[in-house]
């Protein structure tokens, strides 16, 4: 079983740096915006947007800013008990690191948010939350590794699929138009984007919208009717309820967001 360390919300300046030192924790890092290098065992490691890196108990570990622009990026430090948990967490086996690039970059997001705030909120029942959590980031970090090798056109495009997503989410999307983007059966872009990122093309479009208003709801005096509406919902209950089925929580709860980056036991 593992045992979850710290979990935190790093934004930081380009002149960052982290003395060099021995981890005494394994580390599960994931990039949200700008550009940083690790240095482990003595080797330069590059990370940018979209990076995930899995940094094992032992490893010596430093880091630097690139210079020019700030970086934020999400972490958890856990333990783990035993010699089982290297043949049901495979990431474990990973020496000296994992470097990989995710393909489900909004989602990532929207889980590491949630860890967040129930490892600071420290409801009843948030340690196994928390590690259901974990557990879920490090299978799907898993999950990439292993598809690495999935053709290069099937990538692009699913690839191509995203960005239209990430540009058109607050519109009307349907099915047929994202088959027609990529020239291919509406089954075929469904069967290839779950391969690809695990979920469905509509999946995605929801979690999309979803991070994007939690972001407004946090950051703007829009009402949930505003946001709703503003994100393509025209139904605020349809609205409200894939909030909480994809956050766990409904969108008027926002309690523990506002202590996101606050609370810092351990920097990555």
């Amino acid at each position: 079983m593992i045992e979850l360390k710290s979990v935190l919300l790093e934004e930081v300046g380009p002149e960052w740096r982290k003395a060099e030192e021995i981890t005494e924790a394994h580390i599960f890092i994931y990039v949200v915006s700008g550009q940083l290098t690790y240095r482990l065992n003595h080797q330069d490691i590059p990370l940018t947007k979209g990076d995930v890196l899995f940094i094992p108990k032992g490893t010596l570990r430093a880091g630097i800013g690139d210079g020019t622009q700030m970086h934020q990026k999400f972490a958890f430090l856990f333990q783990s008990s035993g010699a089982a948990d290297h043949t049901s967490i495979p990431l474990l086996a990973h020496k000296p690191y994992l470097l990989l690039h995710t393909r489900n970059h909004e989602y990532m997001k929207q889980r590491f948010s949630l860890l967040l705030q129930q490892w600071l909120g420290k409801l009843p029942h948030y340690e196994l939350i928390c590690t259901g959590i974990v557990l879920e980031l490090l299978g799907i970090a898993a999950r990439e590794a292993d598809h690495a090798d999935l053709p290069l056109k099937k990538l692009s495009m699913v690839a191509t699929i995203q960005q239209y997503i990430l540009d058109s989410y607050r519109g009307q999307i349907r099915l047929e138009e994202l088959s027609q983007l990529v020239d291919r059966t509406p089954n075929y872009v469904t069967r290839i984007f779950r391969e690809v990122t695990g979920q469905t093309p509509i999946d995605y479009l929801h979690q999309v919208r979803v991070y994007a208003a939690r972001d407004l709801l946090l950051n703007s005096p829009m009402t949930i009717g505003q946001v709703a509406d503003q994100l393509g919902y025209c139904d605020q209950s349809y609205f409200n309820r894939m909030y909480k089925k994809i956050t766990g929580h409904p969108p008027s709860n926002h309690t523990g967001h506002q202590a996101i980056g606050q609370r810092r036991e351990e920097r990555a």
